[in-house]
């Protein structure tokens, strides 16, 4: 994995202060750690597999970044999303980079099934109550376990 320094968490953003718990070491859905992005287990589980890239320096759309570093980045979602694919075995996967509500560049990579009623909807059209499903601990630690062994499979270190 490449080092390289990393720009100054900025305060109030919430994606820098996950960042800064996964450094700590106090992230308990934390997946593994790629050159750009920390990947985590998202909390909506309706949609087991669901993770989350977050960029690790503080940047606000993918569009200011240098080519190479966007193009750099965009391979690690594409290495997410076969990953994610490969161990849940989705109907489809939707991909999202909103930035709306947490200015921060990430990623959302949301596994679709096909017993899935609203499959055709938004994800976020589901009522929060019925998406943000937590898995039972074993389960959740298993999910965690098949997703970094691998993106650590295909990873190109």
């Amino acid at each position: 994995m490449m080092s390289r320094p990393e720009a100054a968490p900025v305060p109030g953003c919430g994606i820098c202060g996950l960042i800064a718990q996964i450094r700590a070491g106090g992230f308990e859905d934390f997946i593994v750690e790629l050159d750009r992005h920390f990947v985590i287990l998202g909390e909506a589980q309706f949609y087991r597999g669901y993770c989350a890239l977050l960029m690790k320096s503080h940047c606000t759309e993918l569009h200011a970044l240098p080519p190479d570093q966007a193009r750099g980045a965009f391979d690690e979602v594409l290495l997410v999303a076969a990953s994610i694919a490969s161990v849940v075995r989705p109907l489809r996967l939707n991909y999202e980079n909103l930035g709306n509500q947490e200015p921060h560049l990430h990623w959302h990579i949301f596994p679709r099934f096909e017993d899935d009623l609203m499959r055709l909807e938004p994800v976020w059209m589901r009522p929060p109550a019925q998406r943000k499903v937590t898995l039972e601990e074993q389960d959740r630690r298993a999910l965690i376990g098949e997703l970094r062994a691998e993106i650590n499979r295909r990873r190109r270190f």
